[in-house]
């Protein structure tokens, strides 16, 4: 492989918006200079990802994400950064040309697991179709799948050996590399076993075809601990929260039909497609999450819910349903027979049949109901009662407020219920919603033993970051004269102002861009972000703004911080020695300094 000119990679960047990159992948909408949106790189309810279309980047204050057009990528397809230049030439028309110094694919690890994936998805298949797969191919032909279906899919059988895919491969790739890739298993006395042992295997593909993973069923039924199913391990280029099973056949019918089919199951889809159904995905080895449907937002504001008729089933759909309608996704059901599932309705019942029920599809209010009269509790006025509050509940989580509007007027008119009742129970649910909204963000942020990683920073040592960047000239020479480092409490901070002020004469070096890439550490890019890329501040830019009044503030209360936390260590020390210690005197006479000078610092920001 070969460098990319930098000069390429400018000419990328200057030719196409960051806006559109990422609004292919979340809806952004503009919010003051900036635009806003859910973040991509985490679950939220509450839209905190910042995108700065003139600076070129963006910033989450939910996870701290930050970044460029090309990171964004990097981050989002899973790909190089070599990788994700060339799919934005693409996007922009411009062919690269390359220099002849060597691409050095060791930076990360992507490529190569890339390769072992795909490696390990052709040895798979030719297992099946030897004699050691004889087993598994008459399984699948029994399941009434075609050869072509078996290839275009790419199924396989995994040798009942403990370690014969390891083997296989040992001399062309490391065993960490191969653990790493979620293939082997690196156990105690360098034992090493494959991940997938006597299965039959389903490889899992990204967006664009390239095999990140396998599901694999057990073929055997002897006595076993081992699950029916197992799925790869998340690695560097699989994240089962982002990669929706058989999407990478499915872009394209499900743009043309209008919407996509959502099942649970490997095999589901797979007889599906076989039978003509081919707008169809399955999440893979986990339940739908909140970054699966941001996916398919990019393809459809459509999806169709068939999953398994019984409790179980039920219960997935139900959880299904509330976070597609949350993501502005139009939900409808497909309900099966009790018993049935996709691939045995349709081995029934054929195209025609399935096609049938497809347009007898039930709508969520109809859905929910069916279900409460099924089970008898639509028969009493608190059966009707929570059944109503259930489906306000799942309107309060729609963005689109006509939307919200149409389906109070149907419950209204299907149940015979006031429509001034409805609003006022709706009106309610979504003022709680309000005052919850705190907590809805803090429960979307990374668990408390991720963030005691993050030294806490200040929101005025953000501000300082901000003044010493964007500013006139007076204020930033008055804090280059003023600042004392040693005020400043959070050590990356201090690194950061530090690297600003010994660049202060040089701009360049203070774009974004380049403090992105000076600060590449997450503690780093989360305090550039919030300090640069907070919401207020950019939709404020620089109307209306007292620059030197800003600073003296900032100045003010670093200094007041510091003399607080001077005169709680003193109380504490005086706390801990003998009162009758001469040193007492001492640190009183100290303290006393301390507060006047707190006291007259005090007054003098009053005026400010």
């Amino acid at each position: 492989m070969t460098k990319i000119p930098q000069s390429k990679i400018d000419e990328i960047s200057s030719s196409l918006d960051i806006v559109d990159v990422i609004s292919a992948y979340t809806p952004l909408r503009k919010a003051g200079r900036s635009f806003m949106g859910r973040c991509p790189f985490h679950e939220e309810k509450t839209p905190s990802f910042s995108v700065s279309q003139d600076k070129g980047v963006y910033h989450c204050f939910g996870c701290g994400k930050s970044g460029n057009m090309f990171t964004f990528i990097m981050d989002t397809e899973n790909v190089t950064f070599f990788d994700a230049v060339k799919l934005l030439a693409d996007k922009a028309n411009i062919t690269i040309e390359f220099e002849n110094e060597p691409y050095d694919p060791d930076k990360n690890k992507i490529e190569l697991y890339y390769d072992i994936n795909r490696k390990a998805g052709k040895y798979y298949y030719d297992k099946l179709m030897s004699r050691e797969g004889a087993y598994a191919k008459e399984y699948l032909n029994e399941r009434g799948l075609k050869d072509d279906t078996i290839t275009k899919f790419g199924l396989g059988y995994s040798p009942r050996d403990k370690d014969a895919l390891f083997r296989e491969f040992e001399n062309d790739f490391n065993p960490e590399d191969l653990q790493n890739a979620g293939l082997v298993l690196i156990l105690g006395a360098g034992e090493i076993r494959d991940r997938f042992r006597g299965r039959l295997m389903f490889p899992i593909f990204n967006e664009t075809g390239k095999v990140v993973g396998f599901g694999g069923r057990r073929m055997y039924d002897e006595a076993t601990d081992e699950a029916k199913y197992v799925n790869s391990p998340e690695t560097k280029i699989y994240n089962k929260s982002k990669t929706l099973y058989g999407l990478n056949f499915a872009k394209g019918p499900i743009k043309q039909k209008g919407f996509a089919i959502l099942v649970e199951g490997y095999m589901d889809l797979i007889s599906l497609y076989q039978n003509g159904i081919e707008n169809v995905v399955a999440s893979s080895g986990t339940s739908l999450t909140q970054l699966h449907t941001k996916i398919l937002h990019r393809y459809t504001k459509e999806v169709v819910v068939v999953y398994d008729a019984d409790l179980a089933g039920q219960n997935a759909s139900r959880r299904a349903i509330e976070i597609l309608i949350e993501n502005d996704i139009s939900v409808s059901i497909l309900e099966l027979p009790y018993g049935d599932d996709p691939d045995t309705y349709i081995k029934k019942h054929g195209l025609d049949g399935f096609e049938h029920l497809l347009g007898n599809r039930l709508s969520v209010i109809d859905y929910i109901a069916e279900r409460y009269e099924s089970e008898g509790r639509m028969n009493s006025p608190e059966g009707k009662t929570e059944f109503v509050r259930e489906i306000i509940g799942l309107i309060t989580k729609m963005r689109d407020a006509i939307k919200r509007d149409f389906y109070v007027k149907g419950i209204s008119e299907k149940f015979s219920i006031y429509e001034t009742i409805i609003r006022k129970e709706l009106d309610a649910v979504l003022k709680l919603k309000t005052r919850g909204l705190t907590r809805e963000i803090n429960q979307d942020k990374p668990t408390a033993p991720v963030r005691e990683k993050v030294t806490k920073f200040s929101a005025v040592e953000l501000v300082l970051i901000r003044l010493l960047v964007d500013s006139d000239e007076k204020t930033k020479e008055r804090l280059m004269n003023e600042l004392e480092l040693d005020l400043i409490q959070n050590d990356t901070v201090k690194k950061i102002v530090n690297y600003i002020m010994m660049n202060i004469d040089s701009p360049e070096k203070l774009a974004l861009n380049q403090l992105f890439n000076e600060f590449q550490d997450e503690e780093g890019k989360s305090i550039i972000g919030k300090s640069l890329l907070d919401e207020n501040y950019v939709m404020q830019g620089g109307r209306n703004r007292n620059y030197m009044n800003e600073a003296n503030q900032v100045l003010g209360q670093l200094k007041l911080t510091h003399i607080r936390n001077t005169i709680k260590e003193i109380e504490a020390k005086i706390k801990s020695i003998d009162s009758s210690s001469p040193e007492i005197l001492e640190m009183l006479n100290t303290q006393q300094k301390l507060r006047r000078e707190q006291m007259q610092i005090e007054n003098s920001m009053k005026t400010l």
